[in-house]
């Protein structure tokens, strides 16, 4: 083994130690080195914390040193440092993405890369709380539910659905297995699964809301899971039958003390070899035991192969024990409070930074509760798919050019910039809630108050409320005064005031002289001086010009009445009980006040002459108004 110090400067080889063991883990892909070296051994100055031991397979960085009379035991971790120092402060975020381009996100400037991978189902990874690249790389292996094989020279995660195979390998007792313990449990079997997703999105479509498997026993027991990470039903089904797959049948866990006959022996390699992962049949008279289970933690003794341990489960990790780990991570993220964030997001394609604000000022006489959120938006739509098999290889080129082809149809280059600011103050006699949002220059905003006698509502920069109370919703212009007060709106109809004055409503009625007959009314109080309807002519005029209008006296118009701004038509329909003055007709002007002579009578007066009788007809504003002088026949 080589040594090398905290500047990666390869500083002795290592010689003499012993009882060197490996520890390689299924579920996290990591690897625990630790040995003995003489406690006044050549290099024992050089064996420091943080500093690296290699071996002809992987990097480890020493994080325990325990001294001894003869030898210090020391213990060294597989050198993820890089992808562990990708600290995300204020949460991570990948939405509905691969685990390639999850991880790649995560991994962006850490030297890592993701190696083989064919995973294509899209998941979504959310941590609020602060993580790292190493925690997010833990996270998607139960999330996509696939397994990793970590290559920490080359600094590469290879992505599997399933590491290891089944090659047919074998502990029988009495040949290659000295010891089997077995243990099993049910205290987390279920046969059916009701499983639920963000915003409590089930599988009611399916015809019925759970999933069963009765592969153990056919009895009933059913299971809530609930998870807002999944955002559509075909995720929370793939996963849902997996999970229930695990958990319909016991819970059984072995722990065997093997004989290693492939390290022994090289003509045994091609039979007796077996490595993390691989499905092996565990064969034990004294146990009564034939089962084929996979090996899900691997102890070596390179030094001492008939050493090794082996333990093997048909789970890699039990329900309760991801069950538990969401619940851990939760209470976290509850009780957690963040002075500031910067989040990390992967949402199709774009990077989204969040910057997030929280304060909790209290005092006697008030809490005050307050966030504030700026987060700016680019478009970084960068294709980082790289293979390490032909296969993937082309896959991805397919993916990448579909890819470029639809981002240069549909994706242009923008930049966005949100400021939001939140508010609750509490106090004995009221609460007040403050949202406010800036995008570039435009500003908007809400503020809602509530007290015991009324709930006030303001937006746009405070300048209106809407109240509700009494058992009327009012709005107002700026302060909530009588001065201000422009709408109430309660059982009776919609009042309006302007300026102090009440001016009138609209709003049903009944008739004072008979109060089965109700209507729809019209009502100008007293303050009130006129009512109109009215247009404005073109843009821009910045008045309105009355079409028909009820004026007071020395009003919009002098006399008291109604008055027409604009034509009016009849469609020769009658009018009764009219009283016209000033008339024209045709725009022509008619007579008033005139009389109209007229010969009523002619006679013959006996003597070879004609004589005859005149009267007049009286005219008022161009109509007649008096039938003719002394005549009784007309």
């Amino acid at each position: 083994m080589q040594i090398f110090n905290d500047k990666k400067q390869r500083v002795g080889i290592l010689k003499g130690f012993k009882d060197r063991k490996i520890v390689k883990t299924l579920n996290s892909g990591d690897r625990e080195l630790s040995f003995k070296y003489p406690s006044d051994g050549e290099k024992v100055d050089q064996l420091k914390e943080e500093y690296y031991i290699r071996t002809k397979d992987d990097e480890y960085v020493i994080r325990k040193k325990k001294t001894g009379v003869q030898f210090n035991e020391y213990t060294a971790q597989l050198n993820v440092e890089e992808l562990e120092g990708a600290v995300f402060p204020y949460g991570f975020e990948s939405k509905e993405q691969t685990i390639r381009a999850c991880l790649e996100f995560a991994f962006e400037g850490t030297g890592w890369k993701v190696g083989v991978c064919q995973i294509m189902k899209k998941r979504t990874i959310n941590k609020d709380e602060e993580t790292n690249a190493w925690d997010v790389l833990q996270d998607c292996l139960s999330t996509y539910r696939v397994e990793c094989k970590i290559r920490s020279l080359e600094k590469t995660i290879d992505i599997y659905e399933q590491i290891g195979a089944d090659r047919g390998r074998y502990f029988i007792e009495g040949l290659n297995l000295k010891k089997l313990t077995v243990t099993s449990d049910t205290y987390d079997f279920y046969t059916r699964l009701i499983p639920l997703g963000k915003d409590g999105i089930g599988i009611e479509w399916l015809g019925k809301p759970y999933l069963e498997n009765y592969q153990y026993s056919s009895k009933i027991k059913t299971y809530v899971w609930s998870d807002e990470r999944y955002t559509n039903t075909t995720s929370l089904i793939e996963d849902g039958i997996a999970k229930l797959e695990e958990m319909s049948k016991p819970y059984v866990a072995y722990k065997a003390d093997v004989i290693d006959l492939a390290r022994q022996s090289k003509k045994y390699s091609s039979v007796f070899d077996f490595d993390i992962g691989d499905t092996v049949w565990m064969i034990s008279k004294s146990t009564k035991t034939k089962e084929k289970q996979r090996i899900v933690k691997l102890t070596e003794y390179p030094e001492s192969p008939q050493s090794n341990t082996v333990e093997l489960s048909n789970a890699t990790k039990t329900f309760a024990e991801v069950q538990q780990e969401a619940t851990d991570q939760a209470k976290s993220e509850a009780i957690k409070i963040a002075n500031s964030s910067a989040k990390k997001v992967l949402e199709d394609g774009y990077y989204t930074k969040t910057e997030v604000e929280t304060h909790i000022t209290a005092s006697k006489e008030e809490i005050e509760l307050g966030v504030s959120k700026t987060y700016e938006t680019k478009t970084t739509v960068t294709e980082k798919i790289k293979s390490a098999n032909e296969l993937a290889q082309s896959v991805a080129d397919t993916a990448e050019e579909n890819a470029n082809d639809e981002t240069d149809k549909k994706l242009k280059e923008y930049s966005t910039t949100k400021e939001m600011n939140a508010a609750i103050k509490l106090k004995a006699d009221s609460i007040t809630t403050e949202v406010n949002k800036k995008v570039n220059n435009s500003e908007f905003g809400t503020k809602i108050t509530q007290n015991a006698y009324n709930v006030r509502v303001a937006w746009n920069n405070n300048s209106k409320y809407i109240q509700l109370e009494y058992g009327q919703l009012a709005i107002y212009n700026g302060d909530v005064t009588a001065a201000e007060k422009r709408a109430v709106f309660d059982e009776r109809g919609n009042h309006f005031y302007r300026d102090g004055y009440y001016v009138g409503k609209i709003g049903t009625n009944e008739w004072s002289g008979n109060n089965a007959h109700k209507g729809l009314v019209f009502d100008l109080d007293y303050q009130g001086k006129y009512m109109a309807f009215a247009q404005m002519k073109s843009q821009g005029t910045g008045s309105y010009t009355t079409m028909l209008c009820f004026s007071r006296a020395n009003s919009i118009y002098d006399q008291y009445g109604i008055h027409l701004g604009c034509d009016f038509y009849g469609h020769w329909f009658d009018m009764y009980n009219v009283d016209l003055h000033d008339v024209n007709i045709n725009g022509y002007g008619v007579a008033d006040g005139k009389s109209i002579p007229i010969v009523t009578e002619i006679h013959d007066n006996g003597n070879g002459t004609v004589g005859w009788t005149t009267s007049s007809i009286s005219v008022r504003g161009g109509m007649i108004t008096a039938v003719p002088q002394g005549s009784a026949n007309i």
